[in-house]
């Protein structure tokens, strides 16, 4: 080969991983060891080195090297040698040597290389929606398992193509945020245990030495565990390649987000990074997934003080920021700048709700937070299911997880499910069992959609997907774990109720707020913006005993006329709601409810309720009347 299509040229610019410029490839590493480490190039597609090109001797500071390489990059992949160990650039912006998932680990150092992507894409007129967070309604999903099921109708299955197939489903269902699990080039199968403790799974991930070789060979993949969720690191600057149809994840990532944002459908990504993370790695991974595909916006799982951090940076002027769990400092921050897109994502929402849902005692005054809460200095995320815990389904068919499948003799999973089998253990034939749960289903949809957070519908629960009880299903890449799509006629009954309501909710602005409710007559107009109420008009009984509860909306907060009020009734009998007089020539009419199998009513008209001061809403039902 030509020597010069190796030339080598010093630098003293600490930018880390790879950067395709004029004068050639720029490569940047920290080292670990006092002697420069060597770039490996390979050739495109195997783990043969072409050439061997040692890092300058000068290094800025904490073993910092870097160099500009002339060569051309769509022939080539690399690797680091750092001392005696082989090292993938975990600043790599794509991962070669892992495009099939869930295949038999690799004893070969090699296998696993950093390559180059293009830096010319056509965006086109791609523009960020810029949803609000009290206008999205969010729809959690697995990307690979999304698609893998036979009759999930796509070509490309369990692909960033596939996903794009999906596009028209997901927009007539209404949603316009979509919250992808790790798309990131993460290792699925992870080593049981070496050692007596497991191998991490981040950076530098195929690194082979004596604090992490490799099991025994022979039978190698039973040695290891399936990790389809990803969570535990990886190399975050690259999308899976096993995620793509293509050899070109980059490209394919990119046409999928564009084909969102024409649809007005915003793109979430989840990051899980590690504990050890560096900070300036995180900022430098959120920035380039913002600029380089248009992602708009994170949710992150990392160390509060990070996340305090992050909310700092410009970036988030102009994205999401999602913090998981409680993040005090984050939301105290955001409170005195008010500029961040923060939010915060937890099961508080999902607790209190789910206790009120299967009917528990001493659940209405928790409920009644959760539902006109918007969220303290943040927007808040509100969810009845999670990728991480039961489906719908399944939230409604247990009262107890069965995760024996996932081979840990059923320890793992929360014992805390907060769930009711409404009479049996498992899948029912019988016609009132199958009707109580279709109920306390949309009743659960009703909860979510009708509180002012952001809700989070979990992906196939519209379709009655299950996991047969399984509460903590991350090793399985199987039917178990994916969207099952042949239920969707199984479940056309609440599939087209989740449609109305999320329609329903967005044309009713008194469920998506711009502002925290204050239970107030904060206009003068005679009603205050919530009010609630029970057997008595005005005074909402939330004594430990009582299980309905009924909230009046008044329209005029939002700059437009009537009343919306939704009786909520978790009891397991009737029970009578009083109703607030109205305004001079306006009527009660009943718009939706739950016990019936076509819930919204075509015709509100005809179910005018003309000087009525009270009626009965029927046992676990959610029923809405207008004011009008």
């Amino acid at each position: 080969m030509e020597e010069n299509r190796f030339k080598v040229t010093e630098e003293n610019i600490g930018v880390q991983g790879t950067r395709i410029g004029k004068e050639g490839v720029h490569f940047g590493y920290t080292g670990s060891s006092e002697v420069p480490p060597v770039l490996l190039l390979y050739k495109k597609g195997t783990s043969e080195i072409a050439e061997e090109i040692p890092f300058p001797k000068a290094a800025l500071g904490d073993h910092f090297y870097s160099m500009t390489v002339k060569f051309s990059p769509s022939e080539y992949e690399y690797n680091f040698r750092d001392g005696d160990m082989i090292i993938t650039d975990p600043y790599a912006k794509k991962i070669c040597g892992r495009e099939i998932f869930g295949q038999e680990p690799s004893e070969d150092p090699h296998s696993l290389r950093g390559g180059f992507v293009s830096t010319k894409y056509k965006w086109e007129d791609d523009v960020l929606p810029h949803i609000p967070y009290e206008d999205a309604v969010m729809y959690q999903l697995h990307l690979r398992g999304f698609t893998m099921q036979k009759n999930s109708g796509v070509r490309k299955k369990g692909t960033f193509a596939g996903l794009k197939e999906k596009i028209p489903y997901l927009a007539e269902l209404g949603i316009n945020q979509v919250k992808l699990l790790p798309v990131y080039d993460f290792n699925e199968m992870v080593p049981k245990m070496v050692r007596q403790r497991p191998l991490s799974m981040g950076q530098g991930s195929n690194i082979i030495g004596k604090k992490g070789e490799l099991p025994p060979s022979g039978g190698l993949k039973d040695q290891y565990k399936l990790n389809f969720w990803g969570y535990g690191g990886g190399f975050y600057f690259a999308p899976k390649a096993s995620y793509a149809s293509t050899q070109n994840p980059d490209i394919e990532f990119k046409d999928m987000v564009k084909s969102f944002h024409s649809n007005g459908i915003e793109v979430i990504l989840e990051f899980s990074f590690e504990e050890n993370t560096d900070i300036q790695m995180i900022s430098d991974c959120l920035t380039y997934w913002a600029k380089e595909y248009h992602v708009d916006g994170f949710s992150v799982i990392a160390r509060e003080s990070v996340l305090s951090e992050l909310a700092r940076l410009p970036l988030f002027r102009t994205r999401k920021l999602i913090a998981n769990w409680y993040q005090n400092s984050v939301k105290s921050w955001n409170k005195e700048k008010g500029h961040a897109l923060l939010a915060e994502s937890n099961d508080g929402f999902m607790n209190d709700c789910r206790k009120a849902l299967k009917g528990d005692e001493d659940c209405l005054s928790a409920f009644s937070h959760q539902i006109r809460s918007r969220g303290s200095g943040c927007a808040k995320i509100s969810y009845m299911t999670n990728h991480d815990g039961f489906t719908m389904m399944d939230l409604v068919s247990y009262d107890r997880k069965h995760n024996l499948d996932n081979g840990e003799q059923d320890r793992d999973g929360t014992e805390y499910n907060l769930s009711w089998n409404c009479g049996l253990e498992g899948p029912s034939k019988k016609k009132e069992i199958v009707s109580l749960r279709m109920r306390q289903r949309k009743n659960a949809y009703a909860i979510m959609l009708f509180s002012q957070g952001t809700p989070m519908l979990l992906a196939g629960d519209e379709l009655g997907n299950s996991q047969n009880g399984n509460n903590n299903p991350y090793c399985h890449d199987n039917k178990l774990s994916w969207v099952d799509w042949s239920g969707k006629k199984r479940n056309e009954e609440l599939l087209q109720f989740v449609k109305q309501a999320i329609a329903y909710r967005k044309s009713h602005k008194v469920f998506h707020q711009e502002r925290e409710l204050k239970c107030a007559d904060q206009l003068s107009t005679g009603f205050p913006d919530l009010s609630f109420h029970g057997d008595r008009a005005w005074y909402g009984d939330f004594e430990k005993p009582n299980r309905h509860l009924g909230c009046m909306y008044a329209s005029q907060y939002v700059g437009e006329r009537g009343f919306v009020y939704v009786a909520y009734n978790f009891h397991w009998n009737p029970q009578e709601f009083a109703l607030p007089l109205l305004p001079k020539g306006e009527n009660w009419y009943k718009v939706m409810d739950t016990s019936l199998k076509d819930s919204f009513i075509d015709t509100p008209s005809q179910e005018k309720m003309q000087d009525v001061k009270s009626f009965t809403v029927p046992a676990r039902t959610i029923v809405i009347l207008e004011g009008k």
